[in-house]
């Protein structure tokens, strides 16, 4: 009546009754000959302890038989077999045990083909529900350029489940959607079917209308289902709605929804709609805009961990938008100077991070920051000489910016914080955002003797090299932070409590991952800094043979992704945790910290373990809730900093009155993490060494565990 439709009205308040999340929980998938010995299971398992039972046919399984981690025998299953995915929770460990047997032993009449056993171990639950989770992308990734995916759930009665499905396939068959495939809830008798449709032509619209047509009838009027089993009506079934609940009901709805609504200004088309070919007009064009983003099936998975949601576009947004600017030029339309160019130079552009987090969400893996990217260098084109010689004479370019950040500390100490912000920022006013952001959180500049202080620290047989990002190199610390010492100073101090002797490779000053070459589509420049580097490394770590620490983890992410020659990047919670902790002895400070996990570090899969690092440090870590990105990425903290100011807005919020700082594994993003929180944000390196001391050396202690396990 009401819900997400707001056919009727708005949902101004929610209460949530929660159901109990059991601690003890087991999977199995069990694979049967054909659909109808499946269908038979589901009702047999009904009367069993499962907490769901999910359905998928063979065309479903073997959509996703080629995915990574994916049972063998998946791919060598015919189209025939169908597969059930059971699930079973518990209070405790001993029942889940008799709840599992219970269930296949009321399986025992049935010819089970391939099956993986109840399981609670928690990989190959991952990847036992990974294969339900991932159909649907699936099909959306071998989709054609220019089609949609389309995915309908509809529900039979339980019993005449099998026969649904086969007629199901049947209707498929008939109107050739051969990529078409079918799962769901099987115990209500709920399925999804997803398969790809094309607009372009009047003959692919009349098929899809004619395949609409014959599930409706199927569903509705051969087994008196429902056309929507689970999610709201939408348009694509508003022309059936008379179909299923016949002439009198559906006047019926018709005079309510007059009375509550009669300017149609709810929703209006959705549910009650005379337009019987609602679902076949006005339909949205998916043209083809670059190989990049031509598979995105525009869901939105990516969003909530876009740091530009709430400022201007998410992923899904900006490929959108692309899309239209490439139909317009397609079709011949003048675009350069059209207002919607200019707003996706800003929107789409200039406030992207391109960090690729929203490839870790979308179904797909598409990187929307890769097209970004891409487009940026036309955008920087210009600058391209100046970039050129900023790469070819790094040691310089470096050493000036680091001048500023002297520059800036003297002026701040004769003048005050007060008067050079004011004078920056009235700077940045008059020249329009041209010139950088300067916030109190500036970093002074770092002033230590790098070199000279390896010199110093002993020799050993471990070995670790150490290559210090450029923004580490050059940057201090904010003046209010407690601890002063450069991150520099504080990696060579951890180290040396581990006992490792430290390498730095030759022409340290003038190395560079490439990273902010690349952020600005220079990819050219950015490569060859990478490789620069890499040959560094190579030659440092002595062919691959010791680990290499960046301290920073964009920088190591990138190294990870551009790198070819066989070595061991790690960013500071890796090697911590993979090196370091067998050496040491934590003793956690009775203290609150807050944390934040950067995107590359999200994406390199380090969420867990620098939030478990944290915890051996510190009696309570507090990981914000909806902050994924903070949006710094590089300089944008500077030059865009709305976007960083959008990413963060609630993080201030979700630091309690008792907690004094906090900690993250990148200078850069640290800046803006301590500017929106009122707290600084240091790497966490400083965390680390703060709680640590040397392990004895003697066989008691080496044979005890690390206090980080």
């Amino acid at each position: 009546m009401i819900g997400s439709e707001g056919t009727l009205g708005f949902i101004a308040d929610i209460t949530y009754h929660t159901v109990i999340e059991h601690a003890h929980k087991a999977s199995a998938l069990l694979v049967f000959a054909d659909i109808e010995q499946a269908s038979q299971a589901v009702t047999t398992l009904s009367k069993t302890p499962v907490a769901a039972v999910e359905m998928m046919d063979g065309r479903a399984l073997r959509s996703v038989a080629d995915k990574k981690g994916m049972p063998e025998f998946i791919a060598k299953l015919d189209l025939e077999a169908a597969a059930l995915l059971v699930e079973s929770h518990a209070s405790d460990a001993q029942t889940l045990h008799a709840q599992c047997e219970q269930v296949m032993s009321a399986l025992q009449s049935y010819q089970i083909i391939e099956s993986v056993p109840f399981t609670s171990e928690s990989k190959t639950v991952a990847t036992l529900w990974g294969i339900r989770k991932g159909m649907f992308p699936a099909v959306g990734a071998v989709r054609e350029v220019g089609t949609t995916v389309i995915i309908e759930d509809v529900a039979f009665p339980v019993e005449n489940l099998a026969s649904g499905v086969r007629d199901l396939q049947a209707l498929f068959d008939k109107y050739h959607y051969s990529e078409a495939i079918i799962f769901g809830h099987a115990l209500e008798g709920n399925l999804h079917f997803v398969f790809t449709q094309g607009f372009d032509k009047q003959s692919e619209i009349e098929r899809y209308g004619a395949f609409m047509d014959d599930v409706a009838e199927l569903v509705a009027v051969k087994y008196q289902g429902s056309l929507k089993a689970e999610h709201g009506t939408g348009r694509n079934m508003a022309p059936y709605v008379e179909l299923e609940w016949g002439k009198e009901g559906y006047a019926l709805m018709q005079k309510i929804k007059a009375l509550f609504d009669p300017k149609r200004l709810l929703n209006p088309g959705v549910i009650i709609n005379e337009d019987k070919h609602s679902h076949i007009s006005n339909l949205k064009p998916m043209p083809a805009a670059d190989n990049l983003v031509d598979r995105c099936i525009e869901c939105g998975f990516c969003e909530p961990v876009c740091p530009s949601r709430t400022l201007t576009l998410s992923p899904r947004q900006r490929i959108v938008l692309y899309r239209e600017l490439q139909r317009r030029r397609a079709a011949g339309e003048s675009v350069a100077s059209s207002e919607l160019e200019q707003v996706f130079e800003y929107q789409g552009l200039d406030t992207c991070a391109a960090t690729g987090l929203c490839a870790e969400r979308c179904p797909v893996g598409i990187n929307t920051g890769d097209l970004v990217k891409k487009l940026r260098t036309a955008k920087y084109q210009k600058f391209t000489p100046i970039a050129r010689w900023t790469a070819e004479h790094f040691t310089a370019t470096t050493a000036l910016a680091r001048g500023g950040l002297k520059a800036n500390q003297l002026a701040t100490k004769v003048l005050g914080e007060q008067s050079v912000g004011s004078m920056v920022n009235g700077l940045r006013r008059i020249s329009k955002g041209k010139t950088p952001l300067w916030m109190p959180e500036m970093p002074q500049a770092n002033t230590h003797s790098l070199e000279l202080a390896v010199e110093n620290l002993p020799r050993s047989d471990k070995k670790v090299v150490y290559l210090p990002s450029c923004a580490s190199r050059n940057m201090g610390q904010q003046a209010s932070a407690t601890d002063q010492r450069p991150l520099t100073e504080v990696t060579l101090s951890l180290l040396n409590k581990a006992g490792f002797e430290v390498i730095l490779p030759t022409e340290l000053s003038s190395q560079c991952c490439g990273m902010p070459y690349d952020s600005k589509g220079m990819t050219e420049i950015a490569q060859s800094k990478a490789q620069q580097l890499e040959n560094a490394l190579w030659q440092a770590s002595q062919g691959g043979r010791y680990p290499i620490l960046m301290d920073t983890s964009p920088c190591a992410k990138r190294s990870i992704e551009q790198f070819t020659k066989p070595m061991e990047i790690l960013e500071p919670t890796g090697l911590v945790s993979r090196y370091l902790l067998d050496h040491l002895t934590l003793a956690p400070k009775q203290e609150t910290i807050m944390l934040h996990v950067t995107c590359s570090s999200r994406r390199l899969g380090l969420e867990g373990d620098m939030l478990k690092l944290a915890k051996a440090c510190a009696s309570e870590v507090i990981l914000p809730e909806h902050i994924q990105c903070c949006g710094w990425a590089g300089d944008k903290g500077f030059t865009t900093p709305e976007l960083n100011a959008a990413a963060v807005h609630s993080l201030k919020e979700q630091v309690p009155a008792h907690c004094s700082r906090g900690f993250s594994n990148s200078r850069t993003c640290e800046i803006g993490l301590s500017h929106h929180s009122g707290i600084p944000y240091q790497s966490i390196l400083y965390l680390v060494d703060e709680v640590a001391r040397p392990r004895l050396a003697t066989k008691e202690s080496t044979e005890q565990p690390s206090e980080y396990a």
